[in-house]
């Protein structure tokens, strides 16, 4: 199980496509390992050396007992990928990983070479419902269940304690970046749901008319996790944007 030394964690990460030369990093949302990268990372490490990794607090990462904020969790990623050795890396965030992939753009814009922001906002919502969070990443859980049989589902749940899931809540209500996103440099697509009732299409355009190099992208009919709900789509519209850069 590949780990680093990342601030005051052991970080789990996995490198699919290690051959290819331009890196694509994913990040994934609240409450959530890498797992539910499994329907992307056949098809983008076709092209790409694919990165994806727990965050802190969740999955095979090692976990912290301290309070902190989606800009620690920018740094999480910086250091892991500059012990990877990634000079320059198009970076996808979806949800919570998303937050994450604005505050990397924003503190890093040397390492970003385009930025996909998926199912997203720029601010959190203040006195998040914590159980309708949670109810929503049951939701997400059962859509990777469809993908996976027993033995790999019973495998598959690193289980997160109440605790860490709040302190990355807590990280969720506290982000906001609204007046910053006209300083991200990068070529961005912000890529969206039109059920999407977590990050809703309207977060989606503001985030799009506000990102001076931006363009939005609407799957039509779909929620959330786009990237569970229609891989297919997903795939061709992020696949699509990354060959333009």
């Amino acid at each position: 199980m590949p780990t680093l030394k990342v601030n005051d964690l052991e970080m789990y990460y996995e490198i699919h496509g290690e051959e290819n030369e331009t890196p694509l990093v994913l990040i994934m949302g609240l409450g959530s390992d890498a797992k539910p990268w499994l329907l992307q990372i056949p098809e983008f490490s076709v092209n790409y050396k694919v990165i994806v990794f727990d965050n802190r607090d969740m999955g095979r990462t090692s976990k912290t007992d301290i309070n902190y904020t989606i800009e620690t969790m920018a740094e999480d990623t910086y250091h892991l990928l500059k012990k990877l050795e990634v000079e320059k890396a198009h970076i996808l965030g979806f949800s919570m990983g998303g937050m994450i992939a604005q505050a990397f753009a924003l503190s890093y814009p040397e390492k970003v070479r385009s930025l996909i922001l998926c199912s997203t906002t720029p601010q959190g919502p203040k006195g998040l419902n914590i159980l309708r969070m949670w109810n929503e990443l049951i939701e997400t859980i059962l859509h990777i269940a469809k993908y996976l049989n027993i033995e790999q589902l019973a495998k598959y749940h690193h289980i997160q304690l109440p605790a860490a899931f709040i302190r990355q809540c807590e990280a969720v209500e506290k982000f906001d970046v609204t007046e910053r996103l006209k300083d991200i440099k990068a070529p961005t697509l912000v890529l969206v749901g039109e059920r999407d009732i977590i990050a809703p299409i309207w977060h989606a355009k503001g985030m799009a008319s506000k990102i001076p190099n931006a363009q939005l992208k609407v799957l039509w009919g779909y929620g959330h996790p786009l990237f569970l709900e229609n891989a297919w789509a997903f795939n061709k519209v992020v696949l699509e944007f990354l060959e333009k850069h």
